[in-house]
């Protein structure tokens, strides 16, 4: 095996904790809970075969106050619900796609097969009343989900997307854990969605007026004072990047979509783009209830001008924990990447087409336009994300994890180097990512703003 492949393996397994000890995992669901994930129905009796059934379909939910909501859904509920595997085990999900319209299932983070990604590159449509059988090992610890890839800026936006929960050999050991599932929905006062969206919205994504926990309005999560808390996060959101912040609280940032930093390190503010992950610790406050702040950030177009919003609130009760859990201080370091493969670049941009319509573009083309980029089976390749454009994009690779080396020339440094499968590319910014391209079939990667994707910021990797 080469080098570049040995240290890919090493930073996409990066799981284990130098200081830990293999934590009990916490249910994945509390009926008394009004934020609990939906756990799905393991239908094998093999300790190493998670086999499950998945159907979209359409169902009604309400979202705070507004009118009950037409929603489409995986086995009824918004979120979908969470599988639980372990890594190593095999994952066979029956799926049938029950709504009106034609979709897929995309496994977003987790190497697999070309054939199961999910994806219209590699996989027919399955139409209304059809099925299709998922089938592939999972071969990372990690939180991951799964979303439509067919019109994706529609059918993720009324409500298809669930989470994978993949425990590793060693967990991070805390007093109390969760899954989050952050998102917003834009709702019309009768709780319709709109279909027309106007350039403002096609510009920075559909940016919601409701914003959901959990699937859930005015969310309150509950921990125990003193408690040594982890959460893992993620922004299922089609436009919205969530900056997060409890007042008075420091995060202990562990790590991101597919692994662990060597080094995790303290932030008062918690940057999570549209598709990425966060895995983090804190130690809960006094009894009382604090706020989780989403602050403004500058993604592009006077976006930093807008006001704070409270994303829920923290209520902190019970019986306190005196001898709270420590907070992980190491993982297992990864390797650097060497510098020297092939760059591959791409630009991103955004334009207007002949039309007078706002378009996006990957190397001055539009999907399904933009020319495929040929590697052979096996190959180290630099992907060079330049971003041209006046607003920051999170790019999205199937299928591979890669390493951020460098950030407009100024390398990584070794403790933040991490396996991620989504980074934000900031405005008149550009990035060296590194990977190895060892699975063949066609990938894609985009921007996972889900109306930029679809607006044509797209492209596909054909690994020979």
């Amino acid at each position: 095996m080469s080098t570049a492949r040995r240290v890919l393996r090493t930073a996409s397994s990066a799981f284990v904790l130098a200081a830990c000890s293999s934590a009990t995992p916490a249910p994945a669901s509390d009926p008394g809970d009004p934020l609990a994930l939906t756990p799905i129905v393991d239908r094998n009796p093999d300790p190493n075969v998670v086999e499950v059934d998945l159907e979209a379909k359409e169902t009604q939910k309400q979202f705070g106050r507004t009118p009950v909501s037409k929603v489409w859904s995986y086995n009824g509920t918004v979120p979908g619900p969470i599988i639980e595997a372990k890594v190593g085990d095999r994952l066979i999900v029956h799926f049938r796609n029950a709504l009106p319209e034609s979709t897929t299932v995309h496994w977003h983070g987790i190497r697999l097969p070309a054939a199961m990604d999910g994806s219209p590159a590699m996989q027919r449509a399955v139409e209304p009343g059809g099925t299709f059988t998922y089938d592939f090992v999972l071969k990372d610890a990690g939180l991951f989900w799964f979303h439509p890839h067919m019109r994706t800026d529609v059918q993720v936006e009324k409500g298809l997307a669930g989470v994978i929960r993949v425990r590793g050999a060693e967990e991070p050991s805390a007093d109390e854990e969760r899954v989050l599932v952050l998102d917003d929905v834009r709702l019309k006062d009768d709780g319709t969605f709109p279909t027309y969206l106007d350039d403002t919205s096609k510009m920075m994504g559909r940016q919601g007026n409701t914003l959901l926990v959990n699937g859930t309005v005015d969310a309150t999560i509950t921990v125990r004072p003193g408690a040594a808390v982890r959460w893992r996060i993620l922004n299922v959101a089609n436009g919205r990047f969530f900056n997060l912040r409890i007042p008075g609280v420091q995060w202990r940032v562990l790590g991101t979509d597919g692994g662990h930093f060597a080094k995790p390190y303290d932030a008062d503010h918690l940057l999570i783009a549209p598709a990425e992950r966060y895995d983090v610790m804190f130690i809960a406050p006094g009894a009382g209830t604090v706020d989780l702040v989403g602050d403004p950030y500058d993604r592009g177009h006077d976006s930093g001008k807008d006001a704070p919003v409270v994303v829920a609130r923290v209520r902190v009760g019970g019986a306190g924990v005196a001898s709270p859990k420590p907070l992980p201080t190491a993982f297992a370091a990864t390797a650097r990447r060497p510098d020297g493969p092939v760059a591959i670049p791409l630009a991103l941009d955004e334009s207007t087409n002949a039309a007078g319509e706002l378009a996006f573009t990957v190397n001055g083309a539009v999907y399904p336009n933009v020319p495929t980029v040929m590697v052979p089976r096996n190959a180290a390749r630099i992907l060079q994300i330049e971003n041209k454009s006046e607003m920051d994009h999170p790019f999205h690779l199937h299928g591979f994890f890669f390493q951020v080396l460098s950030t407009n020339g100024v390398p990584t440094a070794d403790e933040r180097l991490v396996a991620k499968d989504t980074v934000i590319v900031p405005m008149k910014s550009t990035l060296k990512l590194a990977t190895v391209f060892d699975e063949p079939g066609m990938w894609m990667y985009h921007c996972h703003i889900n109306e930029h994707a679809e607006g044509g910021m797209m492209g596909e990797i054909h690994v020979e």
